[in-house]
């Protein structure tokens, strides 16, 4: 399934990054470097990540939304990843960074779960 990415903007700050299909092979580069963007460049009070529609994750896809997690702490961001469902939230889990991720504020989460990752293998 081809991966995208939907930018959608609301008028209280936030920006909403719909993605769909399986965040595999060049998917995790083309969303570090949009979650870079939109970090930097358009600065929202709130980025918020929906994966409802992910179907599969590498743990290169892992380390890219872990990536945008850290550029939204560094950048004072609030940082949500949702809707993380099946197999995406189970491997989000034993990754160990699900929690870290739904909520940007717990920086003790950021720590642990930086920790116990690997470097991303290529899938």
């Amino acid at each position: 399934m081809t991966f995208t990415m939907t930018v959608r903007r609301n008028s209280c700050g936030s920006i909403e990054l719909v993605l769909t299909g399986e965040m595999l092979g060049s998917a995790p580069p083309s969303l570090r470097s949009r979650l870079s963007d939109l970090i930097t460049v358009d600065r929202p009070e709130t980025l918020l990540i929906d994966l409802q529609q992910v179907t599969a994750i590498s743990s290169a896809g892992i380390h890219a939304l872990v990536f945008g997690y850290t550029i939204a702490v560094d950048h004072g961001t609030s940082y949500r990843v949702r809707h993380a469902r099946g197999q995406v939230r189970r491997v989000l889990q034993l990754a160990g960074v699900l929690e870290m991720l739904t909520d940007s504020d717990d920086l003790g989460a950021l720590l642990l779960a930086t920790i116990n990752l690997e470097e991303p293998h290529s899938t």
